[in-house]
C-alpha cells in the first residue's frame, strides 16, 4: 500500500476555536489512523509547509489538545516539532523529501488549490484522495456568505480537476458531485463511505439538573434552524406555566448570516430562564450536557452527514431530528422525526420526551447503547483499500 501522507491544514487553523467541528472531528480521528499506519503529515501555514515524518507525527495529537497554551502557542510549538519548515514558493523540494508512492489524503476541505495539487502530481507512484464533506455552499447559496460559496467553488473544481478519488460519506453527496461533473471533462470516481461514530465514553460526572433539559449541539447559523427552537420555546412560555417549561441549552459559536436570531438570542426574556446559550465548549463540558439531557434537538435544514444525532446516540440520548436523508438511513427508527414545517410536531415530541417516566427512559437509552452504527474501521477499510 502506498504511504498515506495527511493534510492537516484545517485543524492548524482551528487550534485556538474551541469546540470541535464535524469535519474536526473526521480529520483527527484520521490523524490517529494515519499515525496508526505509520503514514506521514503536511500543513499549509500563513509562513509556509510544515512536514511531519512518521515520528513526529506521532506526537502532535498532545500538541493538538494542549489546554494549558492559547491557539498562537500551540502553532509555535507544533512548528517547532516539524521534520522540515519550507516557504510555500519551496514546495516542490518540499515534497521531494516525502517517499516514493504517497497517497496525499486531505479530508478537512483545507489546502484544496492547484499547487499543492501539481506539487503531489510530481511524485512517482503518487494518488490524491479527497473528502468533500457536503456540498451545502453551491446546494443552498441562502445559507452561505458569497465569498464562502466562492471559495468553495473554486476548492471542489481543483478536487475536480486534480484528484484520483473523491470520498464522501453519504450517496445524496455523491450524487451532487458527480451531478456537478457533468461538463467539466472530468469523471473523477466517488466512493461512498459514511463516516464512523466515536465519541469515547459517557463522562463519570454528567450535567445534573432539576429539570428536564434538551441541547442543539452546532454552529448558530440559519441552516442549523435555531430560530425553529427559540419559536417553540416562545409557544410553551403563552400556553405553559413557566415552572414546567423544559431547559433548551444551546452549545456552538455564533456563525453568520444569523443577524435576526442573534438579536432574539441577546433580547428575548426566555434568556437564563428557559433558554442558555452556553457557547463553543471544549468536548468534555459538550458531552456533560449532552450525556444528561432528556434528548438532542436537530432541526438542521441541510447536511451532508450530520454526527450529533449518531454522537447522541452512543450516549443512549435520543434525538427529535428533521427527516433527513442519511439520518433516517443510519439512524432509522431509532430517532423521532418532525418535519421542520410543523412546528407542533417539534412541540409535542419534546413536551412527550420531557414527561417520559423513568422505565420508558431507560428502555430508550438501553436500545440505542445497544444500536449498531458506522464504525471507523469500516470507513477505512474502504478507503485506504483505494491507495
Amino acid at each position: 500500500m502506498a504511504t498515506p501522507v495527511l493534510d492537516l491544514s484545517r485543524s492548524f487553523t482551528r487550534l485556538g476555536h474551541g469546540t470541535a467541528t464535524g469535519i474536526d472531528r473526521v480529520e483527527r480521528a484520521y490523524l490517529e489512523e494515519v499515525i496508526r499506519r505509520g503514514g506521514w503529515g503536511i500543513i499549509r501555514t500563513p509562513r509556509g509547509f510544515l512536514l511531519f515524518e512518521p515520528d513526529r507525527l506521532g506526537r502532535l495529537p498532545e500538541y493538538f489538545d494542549r489546554e494549558d497554551l492559547d491557539g498562537a502557542d500551540q502553532a509555535s510549538t507544533i512548528r517547532a516539532i516539524a521534520s522540515l519548515r519550507m516557504p510555500s514558493l519551496s514546495i516542490r523540494k518540499f515534497m521531494w523529501r516525502m517517499p516514493n508512492g504517497l497517497a496525499y489524503l486531505n479530508v478537512g476541505h483545507t489546502n484544496l488549490n492547484p499547487q499543492t495539487m501539481r506539487a503531489m502530481m510530481e511524485m512517482p507512484d503518487h494518488s490524491k484522495v479527497v473528502m468533500i464533506h457536503d456540498t451545502i455552499p453551491i446546494d443552498f447559496p441562502e445559507f452561505q456568505t458569497e465569498a464562502s460559496r466562492a471559495k468553495f467553488v473554486e476548492r471542489l473544481t481543483t478536487v475536480i480537476n486534480f484528484a484520483n478519488h473523491i470520498v464522501v460519506p453519504s450517496d445524496d453527496v455523491r450524487e451532487r458531485v458527480e451531478q456537478r461533473m457533468i461538463g467539466t471533462g472530468h469523471r473523477v470516481p466517488v466512493v461512498v463511505s459514511p463516516l464512523g461514530v466515536d465519541i469515547g465514553a459517557p463522562p463519570i460526572d454528567r450535567e445534573v439538573s432539576e429539570k428536564p433539559y434538551f441541547v442543539a449541539i452546532g454552529t448558530i447559523e440559519p441552516r442549523k434552524n435555531h430560530a425553529l427552537l427559540l419559536d417553540i420555546w416562545e409557544r410553551m412560555h403563552r400556553k405553559m406555566d413557566e415552572a414546567r417549561i423544559p431547559e433548551l441549552r444551546i452549545i456552538g459559536a455564533r456563525g453568520w448570516k444569523n443577524e435576526e436570531l442573534f438579536h432574539r438570542l441577546d433580547t428575548s426574556p426566555m434568556m437564563g430562564r428557559t433558554v442558555f446559550e452556553l457557547g463553543p465548549l471544549p468536548d468534555r463540558e459538550m458531552k456533560r450536557h449532552l450525556t444528561g439531557a432528556t434528548a438532542l434537538l436537530f432541526p438542521s435544514l441541510a447536511e451532508g452527514y450530520g454526527l450529533p444525532p449518531f454522537e447522541a446516540a452512543t450516549l443512549g440520548v435520543p434525538t427529535i431530528a428533521a427527516p433527513l436523508r442519511t439520518t433516517e438511513i443510519h439512524l432509522g427508527d431509532m430517532a423521532i422525526y418532525a418535519d421542520t414545517s410543523d412546528m407542533y410536531a417539534w412541540f409535542r415530541a419534546i413536551r412527550e420526551l420531557a414527561s417520559e417516566d423513568l422505565a420508558e427512559r431507560s428502555r430508550r437509552h438501553a436500545a440505542l447503547r445497544a444500536y449498531r452504527l458506522p464504525t471507523w474501521e469500516k470507513h477505512f477499510d474502504r478507503v485506504f483499500g483505494l491507495i
